[in-house]
């Protein structure tokens, strides 16, 4: 998750599994273009199998929110981007590598 923003914001991240339990949810207070980034789960990482989640971010206290079903595997990772200038300042979006 990148800030691209001039200014500071407080970003939450709740993702659901497919059952939709919880399986990860932290704030964040993140300065102009800081980032953060978490370890991908064991059983994610070593998994050959997509498995489906929701991401559901958080921007301010609930200025900006923004929710998005994904589905990730061993190669994929789910990127969010804050530009608060942007039409839809929450971008959450699946690379492959």
């Amino acid at each position: 998750m990148k800030n691209h923003d001039a200014g500071t914001h407080e970003v939450s991240v709740e993702i659901l599994n497919s059952h939709n339990e919880s399986v990860f949810k932290e704030s964040y207070k993140l300065l102009p273009d800081e980032s953060v980034s978490k370890t991908k789960p064991f059983n994610l990482k070593n998994s050959f199998d997509q498995k489906k989640y929701t991401f559901k971010v958080v921007l301010d206290n609930g200025v900006a929110e923004e929710k998005a079903s994904i589905s990730l595997h061993r190669w994929s990772t789910a990127i969010i981007d804050i530009y608060w200038d942007n039409e839809t300042p929450i971008m959450i979006e699946v690379i492959t590598v």
